[in-house]
């Protein structure tokens, strides 16, 4: 694995909280430090070592985008893909939900009593910048302090109970 400083990247960041768990929805807010005029991102539809189509963007919901304090219009491209048009000068902020009860491993699940997920069914991609660095932060959940992560990502700063910022070379 190659070395990332993680204070110089610039790439993509995730936030995941779980503080929707009985309503079986992660809330996610996705950084974009660098966006494009017209920026794309998209959702797999399909996951590594499971060549079915997925549809994950179907649990999807309350998508939203700001620069600053300003919203920004989401279209929806296609059943997949979302594009946004910012003004390029400011980091573009994503918010959205994602409904999991799919206790399969392909997909992801969350209730009171635990939550796992894979990449491709919570992060969006981002269009042109797939091969930054990567950070995720997970934020532990206020009514469930027995919780723990278990990621093959590597920590950057993580607390206890493995929560906090781990980061990933690229996307993939």
């Amino acid at each position: 694995m190659k070395h990332i400083d993680i204070k110089d990247s610039n790439g993509p960041l995730y936030r995941v909280s779980v503080e929707k768990h009985n309503q079986h929805l992660y809330q996610v807010r996705l950084t974009i430090h660098s966006p494009q005029a017209l920026q794309l991102v998209s959702l797999p539809v399909w996951i590594p070592g499971s060549y079915l189509v997925r549809e994950f963007a179907r649990h999807l919901q309350n998508f939203r985008a700001f620069q600053g304090r300003q919203a920004r219009a989401v279209r929806q491209k296609d059943k997949c893909s979302w594009e946004i048009v910012t003004n390029g000068n400011r980091p573009l902020v994503l918010e959205y939900e994602v409904y999991a009860f799919d206790a399969s491993v392909r997909s992801a699940w969350l209730d009171s009593e635990r939550g796992f997920f894979n990449g491709t069914s919570l992060f969006l991609r981002v269009h042109g910048q797939e091969t930054l660095p990567h950070r995720l932060d997970l934020k532990p959940p206020a009514k469930a302090p027995a919780w723990q992560v278990a990621t093959g990502l590597s920590p950057v700063k993580v607390n206890a109970r493995g929560f906090g910022i781990y980061r990933a070379a690229d996307y993939d």
